[in-house]
């Protein structure tokens, strides 16, 4: 009995189990809401998903698809793209008033008023509908709209104070074929309310030669429809993507003719067409021209009817130009209009706002610079800047030099008219820079954007421009973009990297917007190399290099461009002005002539000119002339710093500035003369070319004994040391740094002997230690000691006090040094107190016997020497 029931169409049940009593889910195991008639499961409509690559997860593409990348894509295509498509289902959808209803639909009908109860009822095969307690229903065929009146009218005429809400349910499933060039042909069972592009979307699209504007739909073998697909992506017209009914064939034909648009063109791709189709139909397909394209000479090129390519120039601001037929493989291509801007000027370098500025009749520099302190920063060079005027349609520049001062002050002859395309430069004073580490931060950015690798490099600390421009200057070539490129790509070596990279930006630096911000950070010689580069491009043999040359004693020297009518003054106000210490009486100008008779040959002409004549006006100024050469001298004697220093024992010791001749008395007399306390005898100088000179003669020496200790070392003589004792003697006495030492006679000095006095030089050092009544034994005695000075003591006496000679001592070379520095060498009776014996301050050396340390002679040279700086910097030590 029960399965009877099951078998009872739904209302049927309903009706049944409402009049006995019972709950309908608990005898069926379903909702009182659904329908025991399973409806035929459909396949909605869902949003395609691909499986990402390990390649798609990383970013990374592959070569084939970097390739492909480059290739022009077809319009329309990327509606079907896998992987940007959200289409989404459409069985949920608000359904469309004149929705035909069929077998299988089902309609939600709830009964409310003096009965309530609902419904969920499926259109029977025969096309009925059965409502519990009232008799079937025809509705199939029947608009949605003409149902749901028919159904409520029936439940109001049958059921009195009852009332009826309809809603569709589950729509029927319809089969429709796709047939042709869609990307995956064949039968789909797809909801009802399907149109044409969403049955696209299920067959995933088009495939890559299927027509995007050609698509039928075929019933029952008569074209119902032709849609065009770009109706609705360029107009959004879907008039005629109409919903497709069961047994319906889609079909995408083969494509017939596209062409390529390319260039300035809002949307570059490749344009399906059909026939009679014009220029001005493919240009609004593409969305139209950007505003920089070139449109009076558009090229089309075409495929003939020989099969060869042929180009002809459209002038698209023309009718007649753009309703020219295109054909299948024409390429439309719309270059962009120069970049040049006619009416603009360019300031640039110290100014508050470096940029581009329109430029009007009549301007001036005082209309582009109006304010010193609104205008320019405060480090501006007011006596120099330069005004670069293109000459030629070839680009060519000739400079205008003006004062930014004089101009404020509209001097006439500074504030000049502008002319389009000028660029005014303002420099900074001398060789300044305003923010520096803005440039280096931008240039490490550059960098590092370009080459990973170098991220954090401690090479691209520092003032990387200042290196990175140091050699570009010294390569001293012009600047060729393409190298720089080249450059990049093929090493990772920072220094050629950050140098093209500043390359490139010099290159463009007047011409690209981003660039022109940073000129307010660079020196004058770097604001200057592209203007010099430029002048040497266009120089020939024909048309002598507009540049010359300043050196010596001038703010900023090296070469410049030569402006117009501009003299000497004119050159040293560009290298920023003279120094403190210019000769203004005599300068040198070197001028490059080339001999009539051999034009091979160059003769260089100097003339002697006076400065300070022509910057105070008192005679005309010298007229430039290409690669002219400007030598400044420096006033002769002249030095910013030169010092002596005097310690010790003198009432005023310290530091001495000093002009060149001044002598050593000159020095003590300056210093208030000797103390008291003075040891006259002991004095000590030192100078620094005398250290340097001992240093270099030690290194010699050490260089020779190493040489000797192999020697012996390969010899089969016996040796009484090994090489790697005689080596470690060695290495310290390389430790040993001289004082340079030279030996005065303070005594006759201060006396104002001539013959002793010597002249001063930079860095010269005098120290006058207390007066010392000692006397020191030092080298091969048995304790090296100092005792008190006494005359009626003989060498011998003091080194019995020393414990005597070692066995290793070389009695016949003992000699004595003095305390003024000298050596003392007795020439008779090593022991004989002699007129001139031992002294207070003397020091006896006791050598080391060389023929004892396996006849390296080379010994007794350096251990006179050692012992000899011994002395002296224990002297200085013990003040």
């Amino acid at each position: 009995m029960l399965e009877q029931f099951k078998q009872l169409p739904r209302a049927e049940q309903e009706r049944l189990a409402k009049q006995y009593g019972y709950d309908l889910s608990a005898l069926t195991g379903k909702n009182g809401t659904t329908d025991n008639t399973k409806p035929a499961e459909t396949e909605p409509l869902q949003p395609r998903h691909t499986e990402q690559t390990e390649i798609e997860k990383n970013g990374e593409k592959t070569a084939e698809e970097k390739l492909n990348d480059k290739k022009p894509k077809r319009f329309g295509m990327s509606l079907f793209s896998e992987k940007i498509s959200t289409f989404a289902p459409v069985n949920n959808m608000p359904v469309p008033d004149d929705y035909i209803l069929g077998p299988e639909d089902s309609l939600q009908v709830q009964l409310y008023g003096k009965q309530n109860s609902e419904y969920n009822l499926q259109i029977n095969r025969d096309g009925s509908l059965t409502i519990p307690e009232l008799a079937p229903l025809n509705v199939a065929g029947l608009r949605f709209s003409a149902a749901r009146e028919l159904i409520q009218q029936r439940v109001t005429q049958a059921m009195i104070g009852t009332n009826a809400a309809v809603s569709m349910g589950t729509m029927r499933t319809i089969n429709v074929f796709i047939a042709g060039e869609a990307k995956n042909p064949g039968m789909y069972a797809v909801s009802a309310l399907t149109s044409v592009t969403q049955a696209l979307f299920v067959a995933g699209g088009v495939s890559d030669i299927g027509s995007l504007r050609n698509i039928s739909v075929k019933r029952s073998g008569k074209q119902v429809t032709q849609f065009d697909l770009y109706q609705l992506l360029l107009k959004g017209d879907n008039s005629n993507d109409v919903k497709l009914q069961h047994g319906d064939v889609l079909f995408v034909p083969p494509l017939q003719a596209q062409a390529e648009v390319q260039g300035e063109i809002l949307r570059p791709a490749l344009y399906e067409l059909k026939s009679g189709e014009t220029v001005d139909t493919l240009i609004a397909m593409s969305g139209g021209l950007k505003p920089s394209a070139f449109v009076r000479a558009a090229t089309l090129e075409s495929i003939d009817s020989k099969n060869l390519r042929t180009m002809t120039t459209l002038d698209l601001s023309t009718v007649a130009d753009r309703n020219v037929v295109v054909k299948n493989g024409d390429i439309l291509r719309l270059s962009s209009i120069s970049s040049r801007v006619e009416n603009q000027v360019t300031l640039a370098g110290a100014v508050v706002r470096p940029g581009k500025y329109a430029w009007k009749q009549g301007m001036k520099v005082s209309d582009l610079v109006q304010n010193i302190w609104s205008d320019l920063l405060l480090s501006s060079d007011l006596d120099y800047a330069v005004v670069v005027r293109e000459t030629n349609n070839q680009g060519d520049i000739s400079i205008l030099q003006i004062s930014l001062a004089a101009a404020l002050e509209n001097n006439p002859a500074d504030n000049i008219s502008l002319a389009p395309r000028d660029k005014l430069l303002v420099f900074h004073v001398a060789g300044q820079s305003y923010q520096r580490d803005l440039l280096n931060k931008y240039l490490r950015e550059q960098l590092t954007d370009t080459i990973k690798e170098l991220h954090d490099n401690p090479a691209l600390a520092g003032d990387i421009a200042s290196r990175s421009f140091d050699a570009l200057k010294d390569e001293n070539r012009l600047l060729d973009l393409n190298n720089e490129k080249l450059e990049l790509q093929q090493t990772l070596n920072v220094d050629e990297l950050s140098k093209a990279r500043l390359m490139h930006m010099l290159t463009e630096l007047y011409a690209n917007a981003e660039y022109l911000a940073y000129t307010p950070q660079l020196t004058r010689t770097e604001l200057l190399f592209p203007i010099l580069q430029k002048l040497k491009l266009q120089s020939s043999n024909q048309k002598m290099i507009r540049i010359v040359s300043v050196s010596g004693d001038v703010k900023v020297p090296g070469e410049y461009p030569l402006a117009e009518n501009a003299g000497v003054s004119e050159l040293i106000a560009a290298a920023g002005g003279l120094t403190a210490s210019s000769y203004l009486a005599r300068a040198e100008l070197s001028r490059y002539q080339q001999q009539a008779k051999d034009a091979s040959q160059i003769i260089v002409e100097h003339q002697n000119i006076n400065i300070a004549d022509i910057l105070s006006g008192n005679s005309a100024d010298i007229s430039l002339q290409s690669r002219d050469r400007l030598n400044i001298f420096s006033t002769p004697q002249w030095s910013v710093a030169r010092k002596v220093s005097i310690e010790g024992e003198v009432r005023f010791p310290g530091e001495y500035s000093i002009l060149k001749g001044e002598t050593l008395q000159d020095l003590i007399i300056r210093a208030g003369g000797f103390t008291e306390d003075a040891f006259v005898f002991g004095a000590i100088f030192t100078r620094e070319q005398i250290r340097q000179r001992e240093q270099e003669q030690v290194a010699r020496l050490l260089e020779q004994l190493k040489a000797d200790v192999a020697t012996r070392a390969l010899s089969s003589q016996p040796s009484s040391i090994t090489p790697v004792d005689a080596l470690t003697m060695v290495n310290e006495l390389g430790k040993y740094q001289p004082v340079g030492r030279l030996v005065i006679n303070a005594e006759q000095i201060q006396a104002g002997n001539p013959e002793y006095n010597i002249m001063l030089e930079d860095g010269d050092r005098l120290v006058v230690p207390r007066k010392n009544r000692s006397v020191s034994i030092i080298g091969e005695v048995q304790v090296a000691s100092t005792h008190r000075y006494d005359a009626s003591l003989n060498v011998e006496r003091y080194l019995q006090l020393a414990g005597g000679m070692r066995k290793r001592a070389d009695e016949d070379r003992v000699y004595v040094i003095r305390a003024d520095g000298s050596v003392y060498v007795p020439s008779s009776s090593w022991f004989a107190v002699t007129a001139d014996g031992l002294q207070p301050g003397d020091t006896i050396v006791v050598p080391v016997d060389t023929e004892y340390k396996d006849s390296l002679t080379l010994w007794a040279q350096v251990t006179q020497i050692f012992y000899q700086s011994f002395v002296a910097i224990a002297a200085l030590k013990g003040l």
